[in-house]
């Protein structure tokens, strides 16, 4: 299952490139729990269902242009979790400002879809969320 899942997820974050947010969403639990970066200029604290995700993701979109969230690095931490350290990139709208961000998530899997997921600042963040469960 484990490859299975790390499939699944290498599979989701590349879904808004070939088929944007629906693409995306379908490959979560319709009970999905997300938590964004905590304490990030975002925070939205924890959202809970596909739509309150759709939100999420289409808040990002109507602030920038060319955006894209390319996966760096995948691993299999193992109990249906897979480690995602993401890369996202585009342009600010109001202003035109390129912009950058490097960001780890905690993906947990049931039945080949997300049931929850936890937003690190960075790799190493997740790295240690992981090994004690998240």
């Amino acid at each position: 299952m484990s490859q299975e899942n790390v499939e699944v997820v290498g599979d989701y974050l590349r879904a808004f490139a070939d088929g944007g947010i629906d693409a995306m969403v379908e490959f979560m639990d319709r009970d999905v729990d997300w938590r964004a970066i905590e304490g990030a200029p975002d925070d939205v604290g924890e959202m809970h269902g596909r739509a309150a995700m759709r939100r999420y993701i289409q808040e990002w979109v109507e602030m920038f242009d060319d955006i894209t969230n390319v996966p760096e690095e995948i691993l299999d931490p193992g109990d249906d979790r897979v480690l995602a350290v993401q890369h996202v990139t585009g342009r600010a709208k109001g202003s035109g400002i390129e912009t950058e961000l490097r960001y780890a998530v905690v993906y947990t899997l049931r039945d080949g879809k997300i049931v929850h997921a936890r937003e690190y600042i960075d790799r190493q963040q997740a790295v240690e969320a992981a090994r004690v469960g998240d």
